[in-house]
């Protein structure tokens, strides 16, 4: 690894512990089956044989630190760990698809492996998903349960993704400097064409029903997927065509080219991808992509991992090397140039494959998703076996092997390097639930073989998918936020309260809602903590005890320890928390209430949410004492000069407000600290008060600049102030930012509020409208006039039509209808008429939805 890159990033690397993982490989280990032997257990039953171990599954590993082999719904058995610190932790783990003690093998030391980024483009919100929620729970497992977990990522800079991606940008670039000499013409038929190119190859990859018609099973549910996937993308296409038509339209070469981007890069790729041979277009882009993703992760607070690798420094012959053994041990084999693992051979070796997706039979999808976008057409035993290496094709990065110039396949990478540094298991492997399959399940595969062990992994987390209007957030369907993008409008504080409220290992939507909720959480922690500083400051309390909340605070730890030992139940967490944040705010807005109880659930409330990484809720400015001082008398001198505005003589007003001028105390910390803003908002604010109190002013005049000292200059400052409902007031610390965004907020909503207001009662003056120009209606003129003009011929003495204009006669009961309406319209046009001038009356009413209009506009 190249560790003075990564200082360069920022990260502390601390190197792990080497293991031994050799071991002898004799014909006997290789080709028995019974070296993995153990009687798998159904939990709650009797033992029960696994038919592809022939009933003797684990028996290289029960004993040592593995006390059974169990069963769990469908899928192969899994060998329970026993050895290691037991804290009380349940925890879904995928080997099993249910909850788990978790138990580390040796002690409280727990190694952990998770899937790090393919660093081919910017990281967005789904990968954070991934990465946040790891990072929520290892916190917890190293802060709270005190395990002593070493923490290891990947880098995957070797990927098609990676290629293609880097390939494309490269062609595209060349091909905006031939665009530069082209006639307007030429890059007309070209982007055409390719817009052409690139509608075709979407519509020839419509998903097609699977085989044997509708059903529930994993192939017809990933259909329906697909079908909506597909959509979105027609509707994206379709909305780039136009959008490229109108570049197109305007001339202008450099919108075409920006616009048309793409879709060129699809073709060019095509047309020129075999020409591109150096090797530091791909690593400059991949190592670009690197350095942005590690700078993000520290934006949303994710610590720093212990361990580092990427796949490239492993092509001094280490990959091949793994392979080779894997070939040596009859799992692999070589067809035209590429290696796959062999899936019978490792199953007929006694092994079990795919332990976390146990179904019959892979989706298409995630064949094509495990092989990648360049998967070689070479001929492969079956079609589930897997690229171990991958024969390179002219425009891809190549290493040398005893194969012929090649390349890794994309499972293969994580398990060299996470047998390199974590020897022969893995505590926990985490990732994201797509990696499922075929990625973790292959992964597995080859590490088991080649470590002749029956069981790698003993805990596979897998965080649950980040969708946005229904569908999984991913590059593909462009459907995503970045991280960056979202953090433009929510703090990584924000960020990752939103994801402690959802359920680590489910599914969750990116939406207002989500994130609305976690703000609001945020604001309560904020001000409860920031209310306490203020009452502490002033004194008075009497001490003491508070019985009730005394108990509060031990029921919440006991939520608390309970939430984290199940399944990591965070969203249980935060409701405790902010149960308690109410319990502790009702004994401190209490005038009589002790402070002593409200510190010690302050101190819980604080210690849980930093061990989970939600840290600053205790905004301060420094020098603190100096801060302190002079918004005391900022907030001190607005508080009285409010309570002298309801002074009703003009006189006696202004002369009070004068005398409470004269005796405002000079902030002399504030000045020594150099603290010129703050300063100068105290004289401005007392400039502007005697201001008024000589210009004989009124109270909303004084109250008006007390507001904005309030919603202006504190917030600029850093300080919220609010006027407490009972009389006073109450300030604190906070982020301007925060602030800002939300008195923002809440002014559109104010704003929306409003307009919804104005286009309830334009509905309701329309309607009004209608029914006075129907009303003006002269009854005898009703069936002639309007929508009924020209439709009878005939009418009876009182003025219903009686036949139609066709000749036919008009139903009895049409008749009678006719009749009820003629006695509403002689009616309404008799209330109508009692009110005056009619036109006048219709005039002014159509004056009031016209205004409501151009008040909404």
């Amino acid at each position: 690894m190249d560790t003075a890159y990564l200082r360069q990033l920022g990260l502390d690397l601390r190197s792990a512990p080497e293991l031994n993982i050799s071991r002898p490989y004799s014909a006997a280990a290789l080709g028995a089956p019974s070296a993995l032997g153990a009687s798998p257990k159904r939990e709650g039953g009797s033992p029960k044989k696994s038919s592809a171990v022939n009933g003797s599954f684990g028996k290289d590993l029960l004993g040592k630190g593995f006390g059974e082999a169990v069963i769990r719904g469908g899928h192969p058995p899994w060998l329970v760990p026993n050895a290691g610190h037991d804290s009380g932790l349940q925890v879904v783990n995928s080997l099993t698809g249910e909850k788990e003690p978790f138990k580390p093998l040796n002690g409280k030391k727990v190694i952990w492996y998770t899937c790090g980024p393919t660093v081919y483009d910017v990281a967005h919100m789904g990968h954070a998903r991934a990465y946040l929620t790891f990072d929520i729970l290892r916190r917890i497992m190293m802060n709270y349960l005190n395990f002593d977990v070493q923490y290891q990522i990947n880098i995957t800079d070797i990927d098609d993704k990676i290629i293609l991606r880097a390939r494309q940008n490269k062609l595209f670039d060349d091909f905006c400097k031939e665009a530069a000499g082209m006639s307007s013409e030429i890059l007309r038929n070209k982007v055409q064409e390719a817009v052409q190119k690139k509608g075709a190859k979407l519509e020839a990859k419509a998903p097609e029903r699977p085989t044997g018609g509708k059903g529930s099973s994993r192939a017809e549910q990933e259909y329906e997927t697909l079908v909506e996937e597909h959509r979105l993308k027609v509707k994206q296409h379709t909305e780039l065509a136009a959008k490229i038509e109108e570049a197109l339209s305007s001339g202008s070469s450099d919108r075409i080219l920006s616009s048309a981007k793409e879709v060129l890069m699809d073709t060019l790729d095509k047309e020129r991808g075999h020409t591109v041979t150096d090797h530091s277009i791909f690593d400059q882009h991949g190592r670009r992509f690197e350095k942005e993703y590690f700078e993000d992760m520290k934006a949303l607070g994710v610590l720093e991992p212990d361990i580092v690798t990427r796949i490239t420094e492993y092509m001094d012959g280490r990959v091949q090397k793994f392979i080779e053994r894997l070939e040596e041990m009859g799992v692999a084999y070589e067809s035209s140039g590429s290696v796959y693992f062999d899936i019978a051979a490792f199953q007929k070796l006694g092994y079990h494959y795919r332990k976390l997706v146990p179904d019959i039979c892979a989706t298409a999808k995630e064949m094509e998703e495990g092989e990648g976008a360049l998967a070689a057409d070479d001929e492969k035993r079956s079609p589930n076996d897997f690229a171990l290496w991958k024969k390179s094709k002219p425009g891809e990065p190549a290493w040398p092997s005893k194969w012929g110039p090649g390349r890794p396949g994309w499972h293969i990478e994580c398990s060299v390097m996470a047998t390199d540094k974590s020897g022969e298991y893995l505590d926990i492997h985490a990732g994201g639930e797509d990696l499922k399959f075929p990625h973790h399940d292959n992964e597995m595969a080859q590490s088991e073989a080649y470590l002749q062990r029956s069981q790698w992994v003993n805990y596979f987390w897998h965080a649950g998918h980040l969708h946005i209007q229904g569908l999984k957030m991913s590059k593909s369907l462009k459907n995503f936020i970045t991280i960056r993008q979202a953090l433009e409008v929510h703090s990584a504080r924000q960020l990752r309260l939103m994801f402690l409220m959802q359920a680590w290992d489910k599914g969750m939507n990116y939406s207002d809602q989500a994130i609305d909720m976690a703000k609001a959480e945020e604001r309560r922690m904020k001000h409860f903590l920031g209310s306490l500083e203020f009452w502490q400051r002033q004194g008075g309390r009497v001490p003491g005890g508070d019985e009730k909340l005394e108990q509060a605070i031990s029921d919440c730890k006991d939520k608390i320890h309970s939430a984290i030992l199940d399944n990591f139940a965070t969203s249980m967490v935060v409701e405790a928390i902010s149960k308690l944040v109410l319990e502790a705010k009702a004994v401190m807005d209490s005038p009589t209430g002790s402070l002593e109880p409200v510190v010690k659930a302050a101190e819980l409330i604080e210690s849980t949410m930093s061990m989970l990484g939600v840290e600053g809720l205790r905004v301060t400015q420094e020098p603190k004492e100096a801060w302190i001082e002079a918004v005391d008398i900022v907030a001190s001198l607005r508080q009285q000069v409010r309570d002298l505005a309801k002074e009703k003589d003009a006189t006696q007003r202004q002369k009070l407000v004068k005398e409470v001028l004269a005796k405002v105390e000079s902030p002399s910390l504030a000045k020594k600290a150099g603290l010129k803003d703050l300063v100068s908002t105290l004289e401005t604010f007392q400039k502007d008060l005697k201001s008024l109190a000589d210009s004989n002013s009124t109270p909303d005049e004084l109250r008006e600049r007390c507001d904005q000292v309030r919603n202006v200059d504190l917030i600029r400052l850093g300080v919220r102030l609010e006027d407490r409902g009972t009389g006073g007031y109450i300030w604190m610390f906070d982020d301007r930012q925060s602030m800002e965004v939300e008195q923002k907020e809440a002014e559109e909503k104010a704003k929306a509020a409003a307009r919804e207001k104005i286009f309830n009662k334009l509905k309701q003056k329309a309607k009004e409208l209608e029914v006075a120009e129907k009303a003006a209606i002269n009854p005898k003129d009703l069936f002639h006039t309007g929508s009924n003009k020209g439709l009878y011929a005939e009418f009876d003495d009182d003025g219903v039509p009686t036949k139609l204009s066709s000749g036919e006669e008009v139903k009895k009961q049409k008749r009678k209808d006719l009749a009820k309406e003629l006695a509403k319209q002689q009616k309404d046009y008799q209330k109508l008429q009692s009110q005056g001038d009619v036109d006048a009356v219709i005039s002014k009413m159509r004056s009031e939805v016209d205004e409501l209009k151009r008040q909404l506009q």
